[in-house]
């Protein structure tokens, strides 16, 4: 009860932007780790820098001067990978939905997965446990057809990289195999008949900005990402990115979304967990296609995300040890 009356009177802030205008970007001369930078920029201005286009890169160039490496909005946080089956952009998802699963349900191997050569899909093993591979490996895979609800498991035995695994079984089969229960799990192994590992449909997108979207738009400098345990982003001089450990220190670009027209602040009577990310995502879902609806195609939504009350200790931030 306690709960559903504080979320009678708690309100959340809703920016609604046009996505024509340029943001503004700020570059503070202080060092702090990629948490703490993140904190402040969200406390200060709007959050780390997102940059997506080439656009972004100019007016970089135009506003901000950056004498060695400086953070900005991009990570790909541990927490929303390993060992978790979450909603964040980065996130583990089935090839089938390109959503996470339904029920939470994983079976990494005890050390897995552990992104050691830049392992962004997955294939299941010798034990029946799952384990994060190289995109471009050639694995043998394992295809499913549902039928009443029933999945129906397939291994093919040729080697292939994951994205022509996929493809091929879309084309011949429903997708990659989608695995969501231990008794599904136990029938792709037995479909496998071999020792070695195979292809099922589970795979991730990394990296994601500060504010949970994703972007094509990278800015690689040459050979980077490279590094283990380096799961934050700083741009140099020229605005070009490198992985760095999220426990450094460094100065940092915040942004500043100039282009808010209005703040949309709503009562919500739920007895639902408003706080669950989950929840949140689907809420904003709503709100777009309602928006859509009344002639705004070019608005964005997003959670004005309020800064949380610093205790006295140091924070711990992403990735760092």
């Amino acid at each position: 009860m306690d709960r559903f009356m504080s979320l009678i009177f708690l309100f959340f802030g809703l920016c609604i932007s046009s996505s024509k205008v340029l943001c503004q970007f700020h570059y503070v001369d202080l060092k702090l780790n990629w948490s703490d930078a993140q904190h402040y920029c969200r406390d200060k201005y709007d959050d780390l820098a997102t940059i997506q286009s080439m656009e972004d890169i100019i007016q970089l160039n135009n506003r901000v001067r950056v004498s060695g490496k400086a953070w900005i909005g991009l990570s790909d946080d541990p927490n929303s990978w390993f060992k978790v089956m979450g909603i964040d952009a980065n996130s583990w998802r089935w090839s089938e939905t390109g959503e996470t699963s339904q029920n939470g349900y994983q079976n990494w191997f005890s050390i897995a997965p552990d992104n050691m050569y830049f392992e962004y899909c997955v294939g299941i093993d010798g034990t029946a446990t799952w384990n994060d591979v190289n995109c471009d490996a050639l694995l043998s895979f394992v295809c499913y057809t549902e039928t009443g609800g029933l999945k129906t498991y397939v291994h093919i035995s040729t080697p292939l990289s994951w994205p022509d695994a996929r493809d091929y079984c879309r084309e011949n089969y429903k997708d990659l195999a989608l695995i969501e229960s231990e008794d599904e799990n136990t029938n792709a192994y037995r479909a496998k008949k071999s020792p070695l590992a195979a292809w099922i449909g589970l795979y991730r997108v990394p990296w994601a900005w500060s504010d949970n979207s994703s972007s094509s738009f990278t800015n690689w400098i040459s050979g980077e990402p490279n590094g283990e345990n380096e799961y934050c982003v700083a741009e140099n001089p020229g605005h070009l990115w490198a992985d760095v450990n999220c426990a450094a220190k460094l100065p940092f670009i915040c942004q500043e979304d100039p282009e808010v027209k209005s703040v949309i602040r709503m009562e919500f009577r739920t007895g639902a967990y408003m706080t669950d990310p989950a929840i949140n995502t689907q809420l904003l879902a709503q709100l777009d296609v309602e928006l859509k609806r009344y002639g705004l195609p070019q608005t964005k939504l997003r959670w004005k995300i309020q800064p949380k009350k610093q205790k006295n200790k140091e924070p711990q931030s992403i990735g760092g040890s």
